[in-house]
Parts: C-alpha cells; sequence; structure tokens
C-alpha cells in the first residue's frame, strides 16, 4: 500500500543543494589539476602538458584506491545515517581512516618508487621521459594525502554540508595556485612544482575539514571497530567496487587512447587528445557532483526505505546532468578559446584544436547519461549490470577508436562518439528487455523498483493548516491497514501531529509557497518516519529537551515538543542539505 501524492520539491533540492556545492568543489580541484597544465603550457611549453598526461593513468590509479576506500565507505555511512545506525557510522568512518593511513601510504610510496619502470612503459619519447619522471615520482610521494582528502569531503558531504566541503576545496584551490605560481614560476621548478602545489591542496582540504569533524554536530566519531574492523573493510571495498572499477577504466582507456593517438598521430596528435581530455575530465566536474549526490542523498533515501525518493533523484540528476553537460559542450564551440587557454599561439595547430574539439564534444552527452545510469544501478543494488556497463563503455571506446584510427579518410575523433551512442543505445535495450523479465516490477530504464517489501505512505504537505490535517487523517488509516497495534498507532500519530504542525507554523518565506515530505515505512522491524522541510532551521529535540528545563517558569513552551520527546525515544534531527530533517524509529523491539 503507497500513497503518492508526493512532489519534487523537496528532494530536488536536496539534490540542487548537494549538486551546487559538489560541482564547485569539483571544479575547484578539477581546475586546480588543469591550472597545473595551463601554467606549464605556458611557462615551459607543450611537451610538459603531453608528459603530464603521459602518466595521468597513474595518477588516476591513486585516484582508484581513494574511490575503493573511501567511496563505498560513505554509501555505508549515508544508509546508516539514513536508518539512524550511530554506531555503524562511527566503526565504518574510524575503518576507512585506518585504511588510508596503511593501505593508501603503502600504495602511494609504491608508485613513487617505481617511476622510472612506469615512465618506461608509457613512453618511447625521451623529450618527455624527465618531465613525466618528475611529475609522477614527486605527486606519488603524497597520493595517500589526496585518498584523505577525497575521504573527507565525501563524509563531510554526506553528513549534510556539502558548503563546507567547498569551502575547503576552494581554500586548497586557492594554496594551489599560490604554490603553482611560486615553484613553477618563480622558483623555476617546472612539473615538479605543479605536483606539489597539487599536494598542498589536498592538505589545505583536509585541515579545514578536520575542524568539521571535531564539531559536536558531525555524525562522525571515532571509535574503535575490533574484531569488526576486516569485516568493515571487506563491506567497504564490496560497496565502493563497482565505482572503483568504473574508474579504474577510465585509466586504462586513457592509457590506450594515449598508445593509439601516439602511434597514429604522434606527439602533437598526442597534445589535442590531452586538451581534449581535460575537457572530458571537466564534464567529470559535472558528472562527479552528481554521482556523489546520488549516493549521499540517495544513500539517506535507500535508508529511509523511500523508493519514491529515489525515483524523484535520479530523474533529477539525469536532467542536471543534460543541462551542465551541453553547457561545457556550447565552451567548446566557442572558436580558438580552448586552444588560448592552454597557451596554443600557432595558427595552424588553433584551427586543427577547433575541429577536433567539435567532433570529440559529440561524445559528451551519451557519455555523462551512461555514466549517471550505471551507478543508479549500483545505488539500489544491481551491481553487476553496473560492472557490466561500465567495462563496455571501456571496451566500446578503445575499440571504436583503434578501428576508426584505421580507416582511410575517417579522423580518429569520430570513434569516441560512435562508441558512446553504441553503449548507451545497448545500456537502454538491456534494462527494457530485463525489466519486461524481472519477477518483480522495476523501472525500464533506471532499474529503481517500483515498491519495497511492506507498506509505504508518501505525501507531500503543503503548509496550511487543513492540508496538515488531511495529512494526519491519511496517515492514521495508512497505519490501520498496515496493521500497526494501536499504541504504536496513537504515538506515531501524535508525534507526527505535533511535528507537522510546527513545520507549517513555524517555517516562514518562500517555502511556504511549495511543500514539506512525510515518508513513512512499515515492515517487520518496526515504524520509521522521515519529515524533511526546507524552512529555516529548526531543532524540535532540542526545543522539547528545553521546555524540560523550563517548567513553570515564564519561558515555558513547547509542551507538545516535550511530550514528543519523551513518547518515542528514538527521535532525532540533521539539518541535511539545506532542510531540516526528523527521523523517527518505532522499533518492533520496543513495542513489545
Amino acid at each position: 500500500m503507497t500513497e503518492q501524492n508526493r512532489n519534487a520539491f523537496i528532494v530536488s533540492k536536496a539534490l540542487r543543494n548537494f549538486v551546487f556545492a559538489a560541482v564547485l568543489t569539483a571544479a575547484a580541484t578539477q581546475l586546480a589539476h588543469t591550472a597545473d597544465s595551463m601554467i606549464v603550457g605556458h611557462i615551459v611549453g607543450p611537451d610538459a602538458v603531453s608528459a603530464i598526461n603521459l602518466v595521468l593513468p597513474f595518477v588516476e590509479v591513486l585516484n582508484c584506491f581513494g574511490f575503493l576506500i573511501c567511496f563505498g565507505a560513505n554509501a555505508m555511512c549515508a544508509q546508516a545515517i539514513g536508518c539512524g545506525d550511530k554506531e555503524k557510522v562511527a566503526k565504518t568512518f574510524t575503518t576507512t581512516l585506518l585504511t588510508v593511513l596503511t593501505l593508501g601510504i603503502a600504495v602511494s610510496l609504491s608508485i613513487s618508487f617505481f617511476s622510472d619502470e612506469i615512465v618506461d612503459l608509457l613512453s618511447d619519447d625521451k623529450r618527455l621521459d624527465q618531465m613525466a619522471y618528475d611529475y609522477i615520482h614527486t605527486y606519488a610521494l603524497g597520493g595517500w594525502l589526496q585518498m584523505m582528502s577525497y575521504g573527507m569531503c565525501l563524509f563531510v558531504a554526506t553528513d549534510g554540508r556539502p558548503r563546507m566541503v567547498t569551502k575547503a576545496v576552494v581554500g586548497g584551490a586557492v594554496a594551489n595556485g599560490f604554490f603553482d605560481i611560486l615553484l613553477i614560476a618563480i622558483l623555476d621548478m617546472g612539473v615538479k612544482g605543479a605536483a606539489l602545489g597539487s599536494l598542498s591542496m589536498f592538505i589545505v582540504n583536509i585541515l579545514i575539514l578536520v575542524y568539521y569533524l571535531r564539531q559536536p554536530s558531525s555524525s562522525y566519531k571515532i571509535a574503535w571497530p575490533g574484531k569488526s574492523c576486516f569485516g568493515i573493510f571487506l563491506a567497504n571495498i564490496k560497496e565502493g567496487a563497482p565505482v572503483t572499477l568504473s574508474n579504474s577504466l577510465m585509466a586504462v582507456t586513457i592509457l590506450l587512447i594515449n598508445w593509439i593517438v601516439l602511434s597514429y598521430l604522434g606527439a602533437d596528435g598526442l597534445f589535442l587528445w590531452s586538451v581534449c581530455l581535460q575537457m572530458l575530465l571537466l564534464s567529470y566536474v559535472f558528472i562527479d557532483g552528481i554521482i556523489e549526490s546520488l549516493f549521499a542523498v540517495g544513500g539517506v533515501l535507500m535508508g529511509e526505505r523511500d523508493i519514491r525518493g529515489v525515483q524523484i533523484l535520479v530523474r533529477q540528476a539525469l536532467i542536471t546532468t543534460g543541462t551542465l553537460v551541453s553547457i561545457l559542450i556550447a565552451f567548446m564551440y566557442i572558436p580558438g578559446l580552448v586552444g588560448l587557454l592552454f597557451g596554443v599561439t600557432d595558427p595552424a595547430l588553433a584551427s586543427e584544436l577547433n575541429h577536433v574539439l567539435r567532433i570529440f564534444a559529440l561524445m559528451l552527452i551519451p557519455f555523462a547519461i551512461t555514466q549517471i545510469l550505471l551507478n543508479a544501478y549500483q545505488l539500489v543494488g544491481h551491481e553487476k549490470t553496473s560492472v557490466t556497463t561500465a567495462t563496455m563503455q571501456t571496451v566500446f571506446l578503445v575499440l571504436s577508436v583503434w578501428i576508426v584510427a584505421e580507416i582511410e579518410n575517417i579522423e580518429l575523433w569520430w570513434g569516441f562518439s560512435a562508441a558512446c551512442f553504441t553503449v548507451l543505445v545497448l545500456q537502454l535495450l538491456f534494462t527494457y528487455f530485463f525489466s519486461r523479465m524481472h519477477h518483480s516490477s522495476i523501472s525500464p530504464i533506471t532499474m529503481i523498483p517500483e515498491a519495497v517489501k511492506g507498506y509505504a505512505f508518501d505525501r507531500s504537505v503543503h503548509y496550511q493548516t487543513d492540508d496538515v490535517y488531511d495529512a494526519l487523517s491519511e496517515i492514521d488509516q495508512f497505519l490501520k491497514a498496515s496493521n500497526v497495534d494501536k499504541k504504536t498507532a496513537f504515538e506515531v500519530n501524535l508525534c507526527c501531529e505535533e511535528l507537522m504542525s510546527n513545520i507549517a507554523k513555524y517555517s516562514t518565506g518562500h517555502v511556504t509557497n511549495h511543500s514539506f515530505d512525510v515518508h513513512i515505512s512499515v515492515n517487520d522491524d518496526g515504524v520509521f518516519v522521515t519529515l524533511k522541510d526546507a524552512g529555516k532551521p529548526f531543532d524540535p529535540m532540542r526545543a522539547g529537551k528545553m521546555a524540560d528545563k523550563n517548567i513553570g517558569s515564564k519561558d515555558f513552551q513547547h509542551l507538545g515538543l516535550r511530550l514528543v520527546t519523551n513518547i518515542i525515544p528514538d527521535i532525532s534531527y540533521k539539518f541535511m542539505y539545506g532542510q531540516n530533517t526528523v527521523f523517527i524509529h518505532r522499533y518492533k523491539d520496543t513495542q513489545e
């Protein structure tokens, strides 16, 4: 039984709140890396850009270890926050920090130690070798700082503070820019200076985020995991493996296409590909921001058992992705602008780059849609489909570029768009036929289930008294129809009445023209209620506790909230993604 009187306002606002901060965060990070290429391109020369691009696959290896260690842990923490399991959040967070400080440092030092062998493997061009070695050897020494910074950014953003992450990353980007100018332009350290500038960014990120994580409002505490440490580590790895595989395959794709372009077009072709790659990585600014939103906001929704909210979230994520990537494509079609940014002064090279970018841009929309969908598959538990799609995209990209390069009179750049459109079509055909054959109803595009085990109530409520009481009447009918015992139904109804009336009464401003959301899930474990509104921050639990202290005084108020906190102890509040969120957990074992 599911009420579907639910609109997209609250979920869309959470997505916008998170995406705006996540995109700014990813943009600051990517632009910091792109700035390295731009500065060395202007000061050291185009060969320095090619050298950095040559070892980029092994920088991606460090990224992949960060994903593997931190991404799955963050997804698990998001679901634990959604279902109110504070102990699991603390142990998962602590295990992740320990893993970065052991495995992360070991991987970083290994790559730095074998830098000579890595460059020999990647390059046959002696004029690039020394610069490539200088960059990867220096950068890899601090690769674990990148992993730690990435993990902390994920945790803080998922805790409802994406803007804090933006501040940290912008601060890091400013540090990176300062040290780039100091080390590359003034101290003439070349690509070594670019690598050190990037590492300074991660150090600043970590220092700022540690300040937040120590605050009482943070969901993350240090708790020794004990014997469960290894089990949590394996669970983190399992959860993060599909995303890690996707990013690992991207590193493999870059490595193989580097080889193809270098073989067919030489060093000048590699420069053209390097600029195209930077545009692809800039598209990842938007894609990664939205993917992080999917797993943060979506993870909490899954923990709340709010499938309708997940459906709204994925639909809005696809719309947002298409819009943002289209802006980048328009930027790439402005004649000569991208070449100017990368220090291209040769008119013939600038004209060729402009031509290549216009072909390459055609791949970005289908590529972005595939990335969002394969992560949506993982969010709802279809990991095998996610992994298969990511693998297929890599295989098709490499094969398509190689095959087109072999054909005379066709430029290899057309291979990128051909591969991405083919993968998207095959992906949609597969999910459509899979949904038709599946034993339960799932979406033919996103693979999100239409329902979950048990009973669910979804309602968007307008900020008017009449609509609040209509919703309360529907909640009462829903609890009866869901066979909830009378005592529990009375307590849940009373809590909902007080909290919903409080939202309608005290929220002010433009949000009152919209609505707030009520989601109730009933299953074998108990009754779970989530209330979300976009009004000014207000902690009803704190107000209820203050009412206890002020009984009999002239400041006594919020009697109803005092009753709520006494009736059901498992109530928690958090201001997340610009919204007040109240979780009510009425577990079955507490009812008996």
